[in-house]
């Protein structure tokens, strides 16, 4: 392929960003809020898995966990039966880097491919040191590139930048966050030459409304014993909670035993965004539902790179895909405890397939925040036609040596 006007691409991965969070008015995000409007965004994209290491796998590789090999934090690899993003790009002729950080280690496999790949340590961000050796790379790189950056800045723990820190830039400590990321999104779009194409995306989202209620601490870690440890089907008791704290919380979709991600396939850690702007990419909203899948695909069609992946283009016109999900994270305290799901036409299915309880159905078109499961056999049984083969059980995946840097990113 001759790549001689070949446009780049930076592509920007922010840890735990929601959706939602991009049209709030409790955030000062004008950037973002720029890069929207003049690009293309799909308001409706799920993520594959609400833990980093399987989303970021699928994102690069257009590919489930199924058939990538990466299942979980620490359990598999990238597998050799799959091409990424950067061995797509490479073969094209792209010098590839990638500034990777949190649980990206190498031992991952997602290495492979990029011409440099560095998985920096969690203090060293945008917010830090860390940023003018990150824009002096950018700088550097020869063209066409493709840069993949995964930034940190709002995931727990948050530290908001002091001038940031008041009500005008959020409500909340990660809303805060983000309006500072914004202005340092910026820095990197701006470092690089207006032939690129800059995508932002998130890996999953985040549970952030009652993260420091005491009751709720208290409250979670009985939930945590029983349901994690004890085997007990928990949700009748924690869709209850969830409905009368409901009354008292902010106007945000959220339930009030949840923090973080990881461990469930709720909207608010799924519904992540997805904008990319540059050298023909026309703006449009593209409002269908779509998957994490489908972002490798839309990457390469904008730089002009035809290769197939299982994901297809974003692009205005589509109708909705059926989307799969995953809860797989290390806060499930085990191996029995991750859940799947399918999202299909305003509703969405849950099982828990090493633990004996009852499926869960959802009717998001009466209950959009998934505060009470239906009672609907006929649709349950629908959507359960819809899910992927399971394919090789987590448990029979080689598990990676890397719990030394779990337990400093706080995951063990």
């Amino acid at each position: 392929m001759d790549t001689t006007d070949s446009p780049n691409l930076l592509l920007v991965v922010v840890d735990c960003l929601r959706q939602d969070f991009l049209h709030r008015d409790a955030v000062d995000t004008p950037f973002l809020d720029g890069l929207r409007e003049r690009g293309r965004e799909a308001t409706d994209l799920y993520a594959t898995a609400t833990t980093t290491t399987p989303a970021v796998a699928s994102l690069l590789t257009g590919t489930y966990g199924e058939r990538n090999g990466i299942k979980s934090l620490r359990r598999g690899s990238l597998s050799d039966d799959v091409e990424s993003m950067p061995e797509i790009l490479g073969d094209a002729g792209y010098h590839t880097e990638a500034m990777a950080t949190g649980p990206l280690v190498p031992e991952t496999g997602l290495d492979r491919g990029f011409d440099r790949y560095e998985c920096r340590d969690r203090d060293e961000s945008m917010f830090s040191d860390w940023r003018e050796d990150g824009l002096d790379r950018l700088a550097s790189l020869p063209e066409p590139f493709a840069a993949f950056v995964h930034l940190w800045e709002i995931h727990e723990d948050v530290h908001v930048p002091r001038e940031f820190d008041s009500a005008e830039y959020g409500e909340t400590p990660y809303g805060r966050a983000l309006s500072a990321l914004d202005r340092e999104i910026e820095a990197l779009a701006d470092g690089v030459p207006e032939d690129t194409v800059v995508a932002v995306v998130g890996d999953h989202g985040e549970s952030i409304t009652h993260r420091n209620n005491p009751l709720r601490l208290l409250a979670k870690s009985l939930r945590d014993g029983l349901k994690y440890y004890g085997g007990v089907d928990t949700r009748g008791a924690e869709e209850r909670v969830n409905q009368y704290c409901e009354r008292f919380g902010p106007d945000l979709d959220d339930h009030f035993l949840e923090n973080g991600h990881g461990e469930n396939v709720f909207d608010f850690t799924t519904n992540v965004p997805f904008v990319l702007a540059g050298p023909g990419v026309e703006p449009a909203t593209v409002d269908a539902q779509v998957r994490q899948i489908d972002i490798l695909p839309t990457l390469l069609d904008a730089l002009g790179v035809d290769r197939e992946t299982d994901g297809e283009v974003v692009e205005p016109g589509i109708e909705d895909r059926v989307a799969y999900m995953r809860a797989c994270g290390a806060s499930l305290h085990g191996e029995r405890n991750w859940a799947r799901a399918v999202r299909h036409d305003d509703a969405k299915y849950v099982e828990y397939p090493d633990r004996d309880w009852e499926p869960g159905v959802y009717d998001l078109a009466e209950n959009p925040r998934e505060l009470e499961r239906a009672d609907d056999p006929e649709l349950e049984a629908e959507l359960r036609e819809r899910l992927p083969e399971r394919g090789v059980d987590p448990t029979d995946v080689e598990m990676l040596e890397i719990n030394e840097r779990l337990e400093d990113l706080g995951y063990l």
